[in-house]
């Protein structure tokens, strides 16, 4: 079985988020992919099955199968099109378990992808205190979404610095806690980051499906529906989002780190 790595949300190697593609031949087990992902202890690793004109596709963490995944899939368009075995004048379409997701080559090389929107609403948990004081008094927002806790700080530099406890983030939310911030300086309109302990992951260096909660959020604080993004991890990533009434477009480019054999 073909497998690649390849670096999202970047055009240079060891930067981005990092995401194992396998190309899948025959029948692969649920446990098989897991252990391969576990194997890779990349943030995901992406198993590509061909279906007629559309591909399977699923995302596994080193803890378990997520139901999307925005770096993962941009990789995996990414080896579709640039092995050739996808013409680059026709958009993919992915079969997922978050639905069909579509992904478009640009003519700049950047990759445009077509995602379900997902609006955060305002916590309703028990753990304001907790959350508070993990971030200090830069934050002015907290909201949610099914297994996830979105923290919105008062700058940039507060997201770039904050250092929160794997310990505590794990039990405030089932998959992970987003933080995000506006970027005054003018660079890029937010900044954000994920971590993710419960999915095995400390913090993931550029997370695609967080922009599509997080864009509907500043959209309607902004009034505005087009932004260029920065995930602040130590590798650090670069997305374009336009939000959509239902959908959100999600752009980035991505590279090659190499390819190998895999004998299962």
């Amino acid at each position: 079985m073909r497998l690649f790595q390849i670096d999202s949300f970047t055009q240079k190697i060891f930067k981005g988020n990092p995401a194992g593609v396998c190309l899948v031949e025959g029948q692969l087990s649920d446990e098989t992919m897991q252990a391969l992902a576990t194997e890779m202890n990349l943030a995901e690793t992406a198993y590509i099955e061909k279906r007629g004109d559309k591909y399977g596709l699923r995302w596994f963490t080193p803890a378990r199968e997520v139901p999307l995944c925005g770096h993962a899939t941009l990789a995996s368009a990414f080896v579709l099109f640039e092995e050739g075995i996808h013409d680059k004048s026709n958009p993919i379409v992915f079969e997922t378990l978050s639905g069909d997701l579509i992904v478009s080559a640009e003519r700049d090389g950047s990759l445009l992808m077509d995602f379900p929107r997902n609006d955060p609403r305002a916590y309703q948990g028990a753990d304001n205190a907790r959350i508070r004081a993990l971030f200090g008094d830069s934050v002015l927002d907290i909201l949610e979404v099914p297994n996830e806790l979105i923290v919105i700080l008062d700058s940039a530099e507060g997201v770039k610095k904050a250092n929160p406890s794997s310990d505590v983030i794990a039990e405030l939310a089932v998959n992970g806690v987003m933080v995000s911030g506006w970027d005054e300086s003018g660079t890029y309109d937010f900044v954000s980051r994920y971590f993710a302990p419960n999915l095995g992951i400390k913090e993931d260096p550029v997370t695609g499906f967080i922009h599509t909660i997080l864009s509907p959020y500043w959209s309607k604080v902004k009034g505005k529906d087009q932004f260029s993004c920065y995930q602040a991890s130590a590798r650090g990533g670069e997305l374009m989002v336009t939000v959509k009434e239902t959908r959100i477009l999600i752009q980035g480019y991505a590279v090659k780190v190499f390819e190998t054999e895999v004998q299962l």
